[in-house]
């Protein structure tokens, strides 16, 4: 039986505009971005320091730019992870939040250091990139792939939702916001670290 025209046009605004549970245009546009931005936030903040500047410790208990390095790294496929286990969940309406406003809004929480959290035990440093170089060519392969990815699916990111890496409700979508967000947080304690009165000068 042939789909009238009109019908078939309808259908194919539909997935453009993400009602089949994909990303719209403008939503992949944006967590694009945000991956871009924070990847290149990272990578800034850790470029050209010493071992000294890498190892330093504003007071004890306090995580070095090597640790908050590592912290983003581990992070990534550790996040990465949760979005793909709430894909395989089945699938649900869309949420609430789910709009522009409420990603906007989830981000902006993401990225709030006056919310303190404690880091689950496989993301804890334990100091695996010796250098900054050797964690920026890490951190740079694994967000890679999640851009890739992020390029190239269809999967249906708004129409799978579940606990989020917060402890609150979250599409598959929002989990990938978080974790570029998620980056950009540490981003900003990687630079709480440098801007302390102690910290080594460049030499």
């Amino acid at each position: 039986m042939k789909i009238r025209h009109s019908a078939l046009l309808f259908l194919v605004a539909a997935t453009a505009l993400g009602d089949d549970g994909g990303m719209t245009r403008t939503e992949r546009s944006y967590l694009l971005s945000q991956l871009e931005s924070s990847k290149a936030a990272v990578l800034a903040s850790i470029h050209g320091l010493s071992q000294a500047q890498w190892t330093f410790k504003p007071v004890p208990e306090a995580w070095s730019v090597q640790e908050c390095a590592e912290h983003i790294i581990l992070a990534e496929e550790f996040m990465f992870a949760d979005e793909q286990k709430i894909l395989a969940m089945p699938a649900t309406s869309r949420l609430a939040n789910a709009t522009g406003d409420g990603d906007r809004q989830i981000v902006a929480q993401m990225e709030d250091r006056g919310s303190k959290a404690q880091a689950p035990p496989p993301i804890m440093p334990a100091g695996k990139f010796p250098t900054p170089e050797s964690a920026a060519r890490e951190f740079t392969l694994r967000r890679d792939k999640t851009i890739a990815y992020v390029k190239a699916t269809k999967d249906a990111l708004r129409a799978h939702s579940g606990t989020g890496p917060t402890g609150s409700t979250a599409d598959a979508y929002q989990v990938l916001l978080m974790l570029a967000s998620h980056s950009e947080r540490h981003t900003a304690q990687i630079r709480e670290v440098e801007a302390n009165a102690g910290y080594p000068k460049t030499n």
